[in-house]
Formats: C-alpha cells, structure tokens, sequence
C-alpha cells in the first residue's frame, strides 16, 4: 500500500470540568468527550524521504501544523529515513474548541503506521500521541470516552443518542493559553462529568449534565457565546454549550428539521454547520 485516505474526525465535549493544575503547567481534567461526524480529509502517501504537507487553506507554516509534526514524531520514533506526502483538506475550522488541529495530528499517526507496516500498536500511538498535544490521544480512538489526567486518560463509555449537533463559531477568536491562565481555585471541581457519566451508564436523559466549567471565563472574552447559547435554547435545542475552551457553540437538536431551521435563519451571522455523533476519531475513505 503506497498511499491511504482518512477522515480525522473533530471533537466535541459534553462535559469538561477542571480539577486540578499540574506544576508543569497543564491541567488535569475531566470530561467527556464525543466524536462527531464532520472531519477533515487526508491523503498520505509513502515517499523516499522528507514530509511534504499541503493544505487547501493558508494559516500557519507547514512545519508549525500538528499533521506536519505528527508524522516527524512518528519516523522519529519508529526509526524510519524514508518520508511522506500529505494533502490535508480542511472542513473544521481553525482554533475553535473542536480538535481540528490534533484530529489531523492522530490520523496522520495512525495513517503512517498502517503504510509502514503498523510498527506501533494503538497504546504505542497514543504514547506518541500525549507529546503532541492533549487532545490527539483521544482522536486516535474516539467514540463516547472519558478522558482524565491532561486528556490521555481514556474509558469507554456508552454510546450517546443521535442527536444532530448545531455548531456555531464566533467570529472573534480566544486564546486558549489566557483562558486556563483566567482560572481561579473556585472554578476547580468536578461539577458536570461524573453526573454525566452515571447517567449515560445508566441509560438516563444526558441533556440535562451537559456543561463546560471554562464556559463563563471564555464568555468573558467572547460575549457572543451567551448570546448563542440563548438563541439555540430558544429554537429548540435540549441543551447548549460550549465546546473545549471556545468560542465554538454547540446546540444538541432531536430533530433535524429544527437543527436546519435554526442554521438556515442564522448562517449568515458566523461558521455554521450540523452534524451528529461519530463512533471512531479516525474513518477509512474508499475512494
């Protein structure tokens, strides 16, 4: 095989809760964590040496893309001199709370072990993958997981009901590393996962758990958030939340025809788009 296609599938979370800040200074959290459906595309090929990585949209260098650094770590670690082509097609947007950027980073991991010949097992990926950034680990399997410690701490769980997903992306971007610097000792605890997780174990109404501990900080620097949530809430949706630490709102529809309703009366506003849940991070295109 001398080339693969996959789709790296975005994330959203369900719940997110903050519990602690590690002396390296990242945070240990807790939170659910739901693949969905929209993803972005990426063809990988074998190559005689070096990474050549082309992406449909211009935003940072090529060497400074979490895909361009996945596939360094990956013939790093594996020991391999030969190289790799990847044509990365950007569907989720840049910097919005919905791990388009370590969705690319897991599916180039998981794309290059399959082409050179599966040096590494899944728990060996995800080893390379907590080096890349605390997300990547859980789109290398995705699902309906727990994720605990930094993110790389991962627990099945039930499969959630398909709901169609209403997301909205401010326009006003947020810096994620000012978010969690912006947290206070209050905001730390458990306030949303564990309630979650008993009740999607138990086969209870989840709507209800759903909710992001940074929420009210990242709304501080974004006040559109609220306003989105607001109006999702008023067209229908069961809950409305933010996802990771923002500016991306997602509203949790039961009925589709209410979820294109409420994106065809505001599309014009910001990033729109609807989608569902997804069962894996990472999804073979046969092409």
């Amino acid at each position: 095989m001398q080339s693969i296609v996959v789709k790296a599938h975005g994330k959203i979370n369900l719940s997110l809760d903050i519990l602690d800040r590690y002396s390296n200074g990242y945070h240990q959290i807790r939170s659910v964590m739901q693949s969905i459906a929209l993803a972005d595309k990426l063809t990988v090929s074998k190559t005689a040496a070096g990474i050549d990585l082309q992406v449909n949209i211009s935003s940072i260098p090529a060497q400074e893309n979490l895909a361009y650094k996945a596939a360094q770590r990956f013939f790093e670690a594996a020991s391999l001199t030969q190289g790799a082509r990847i044509i990365l097609e950007k569907n989720l947007p840049i910097a919005a709370g919905l791990a388009g950027g370590s969705a690319n980073a897991a599916a180039v991991l998981w794309a290059l072990n399959q082409l050179y010949g599966t040096p590494f097992c899944i728990s060996g990926l995800q080893k390379l993958a907590v080096k890349l950034g605390a997300d990547v680990a859980f789109c290398l399997q995705g699902g309906t997981l727990l994720a605990e410690g930094i993110g790389e701490q991962l627990t099945e769980l039930p499969l959630v009901d398909c709901f169609e997903f209403v997301l909205a992306k401010p326009n006003p971007s947020i810096s994620t590393k000012e978010v969690f610097q912006a947290l206070k000792p209050s905001d730390f605890g458990d306030r949303y996962t564990s309630r979650l997780v008993q009740a999607l174990r138990q086969g209870e109404d989840i709507t209800r758990y759903f909710g992001n501990a940074l929420e009210p900080i990242s709304t501080s620097f974004v006040p559109e958030i609220g306003l989105w949530r607001e109006r999702m809430v008023r067209a229908g949706a069961k809950a409305s939340m933010m996802s990771g630490s923002g500016p991306t709102v997602v509203g949790v529809f039961t009925s589709r025809r209410l979820a294109a309703q409420f994106v065809a009366g505001w599309q014009d506003q910001c990033w729109m788009a609807i989608t569902k849940p997804w069962v894996a991070g990472i999804s073979v295109v046969k092409e």
